[in-house]
């Protein structure tokens, strides 16, 4: 394990260590952290998964062979000792009680996506698993019975980026997707709650492909003349983000109460889920689009700060959103005095980001899967 001391990019004078947990032989791709075990999962395109023990921060166990050679995009915990990853379209899941420190046979294997998934995510109970994919379809699969419950299709009208279970509900859940939008639904029933679009004319529901390749073609050529006048503006406005509003992840906090959105055009929204109406919007730091929101984890009241990073400015920053800080800011002016209030640390990653996460078992801990072929721990101190 390497540490490297990186207080040289970050601000407000936080102690910041660089570990590098090393093992794998390509990029990183994705991260999961256990609810109740000391470990953590991460996927990589050398097209294996290794779990990591946070007390030594060393792989203990490798799984190979399992995935048919292809890169691993997502790795999902239970509460107890199955992981679940998922390859182009398919899930398969691993127990870990194995002894072998090397594991190569799977438990159980889904395909009910018909495209590459794009993320994992389980309810509260860890009964139902969610699956979202780049046909802006999302399918819950029942894990305990090993069946599809039910297909969420048909609403979003291009790739489902995200999918969240809100926390200590019923039945509810959250998908985020190109088409500008979130949707809130009862996915055992597959009808939508809420739904909140992010962009003036984008795509409506319901309309023939003749229609949807028609609107597309106009996007594409209003996205063309929005970059021509970014390079154009670049010289006066360097920080103006003119790229479209597609969303690109989400996450709730574990109140259950808030739902944050990462956006292309460099803004975060949070949204109330029971109304569904805008709580707070962050026009961002970041220099590039929002690769992905995180509540993290280590935090018992974790609504009141959000961690973002930018898709090629490489920035992580940590953020006060609560209703304190909300009225803090409110007689400022300009959105650069209010992010500065509101940013409580930041640092320059040194690679581009593929995604993060935090453990609830380890405080001020920031988990970071980037361009490189090891995992980094970032411990603030």
């Amino acid at each position: 394990m390497a540490i490297v001391d990186i207080n040289n990019n970050n601000n407000n004078n936080s102690n910041i260590i660089e570990s590098k947990l090393i093992g794998h032989k390509d990029t990183v791709l994705c991260i999961s952290s256990h609810n109740k075990k000391e470990i953590i999962a991460s996927g990589s395109d050398d097209c294996t998964v290794r779990i990591w023990d946070l007390n030594t921060n060393k792989s203990i166990q490798s799984i190979v062979d399992g995935f048919q050679g292809n890169p691993v995009n997502n790795v999902c915990f239970d509460q107890d000792f199955t992981l679940y990853c998922s390859y182009d379209n398919i899930i398969v899941s691993f127990d870990l009680r194995q002894p072998n420190v090397i594991l190569k046979e799977f438990n159980t294997q889904y395909k009910f996506n018909n495209e590459e998934i794009n993320q994992l995510s389980f309810d509260s109970k860890y009964q139902y698993l969610a699956a979202c994919d780049d046909s802006g379809q999302t399918k819950i699969i029942d894990v305990t019975k090993n069946k599809l419950v039910e297909s969420l299709n048909k609403k979003h009208t291009n790739i489902a980026t995200g999918c969240v279970f809100r926390p200590n509900s019923k039945n509810e859940l959250i998908t985020s997707s190109m088409d500008f939008s979130i949707i809130h639904w009862d996915f055992l029933k597959a009808k939508v709650l809420h739904r909140d679009t992010f962009k003036e004319g984008s795509l409506p529901q319901n309309i023939s492909k003749s229609q949807q390749q028609q609107q597309q073609q106009q996007q594409q050529q209003q996205q063309q003349q929005q970059q021509q006048q970014q390079q154009q503006q670049e010289t006066t406005e360097p920080n103006r983000m003119l790229n479209p509003p597609f969303v690109t992840s989400v996450d709730c906090s574990n109140n259950s109460k808030y739902v944050a959105i990462s956006m292309g055009d460099g803004t975060i929204v949070i949204n109330e889920i029971s109304s569904f109406k805008q709580y707070l919007k962050i026009n961002s730091i970041h220099k590039s689009s929002i690769q992905q929101v995180h509540y993290p984890k280590y935090l018992e009241n974790n609504y009141q700060r959000l961690i973002s990073f930018g898709n090629y400015d490489k920035k992580i920053v940590i953020w006060d959103v609560s209703e304190d800080m909300n009225t803090k800011v409110s007689s400022l002016l300009t959105n650069d005095e209010k992010n500065n209030e509101r940013i409580k640390t930041w640092l320059e990653h040194s690679e581009k980001i593929n995604c993060l996460t935090t453990s609830n078992l380890k405080n001020n801990a920031i988990f970071v899967a980037d361009l490189s072929n090891d995992l980094k721990l970032l411990s603030i101190q």
